[in-house]
């Protein structure tokens, strides 16, 4: 069944226990207060979802999902460029759903009361295969010469802090758009890391972008 918005009811419902979650915390939400704001009784809000929990664990997977799909490779990317793209993709996820991630990061103190071991042990599979991305490509980048030496296991840490917690602040119609935010957050780490002083300088960010970017100023 569909809602006046086009969205179904476990979609709406989804849409506002995340909006509620993230303005007043997970355990300061009751499934009344869901009911209400939908306007359903609670006993339909539990046909939908048999649990607070549940509903908790929906927005978990769902920005789970978010974030993966910024874990792309393109092969003929330099180690540079894909480590700005993957930037470009979580900043664009992250100002499209704010609320959705804050609630990731508010709860996540707490998911080992909220979830059964299976669930919490899917949250950490997909966190590792985001921080493996960002680690794998640093350290592909050193391998091949593109950057200098460095403790990639914590640079990859750091940088995935650094770029998640953009959630606190980070809306689609704030004065910079993901995009420019990704691109100051990219220069930041790649001047530090790559070796070619006029790479490094005139095309931090690859090649492409640095054509484009002249491209969109001569116009």
């Amino acid at each position: 069944m569909s809602s006046d918005n086009g969205l179904t009811r476990r979609e709406e419902l989804l849409n506002v226990a995340t909006k509620l979650f993230a303005a007043r915390g997970y355990h300061g939400t009751r499934m009344d207060d869901v009911a209400e704001v939908v306007g359903l009784n609670k006993a339909t809000v539990y046909h939908y979802y048999a649990s607070k929990s549940l509903i908790l664990f929906d927005i978990y997977r769902q920005a789970a999902q978010r974030t993966l799909a910024a874990v792309h490779d393109d092969p003929s990317w330099t180690a540079r460029e894909a480590l700005y793209q993957y930037t470009v993709r979580l900043l664009t996820q992250i100002a499209e759903n704010p609320e959705g991630a804050a609630v990731y990061f508010q709860e996540q103190p707490y998911i080992t009361e909220w979830f059964t071991d299976e669930q919490v042990a899917e949250v950490r599979e997909k966190e590792t295969q985001v921080y493996e991305h960002v680690h794998g490509l640093i350290d592909r980048g050193i391998a091949s010469g593109e950057f200098y030496e460095c403790d990639s296991h914590v640079l990859a840490l750091g940088y995935i802090g650094m770029t998640l917690g953009a959630y606190r602040w980070l809306r689609a119609s704030g004065r910079r758009s993901a995009v420019e935010v990704a691109q100051e957050f990219s220069i930041a780490l790649l001047r530090g890391l790559i070796r070619d002083e006029t790479v490094r300088t005139e095309e931090p960010l690859g090649a492409r972008v640095a054509t484009a970017n002249r491209a969109g100023a001569a116009d």
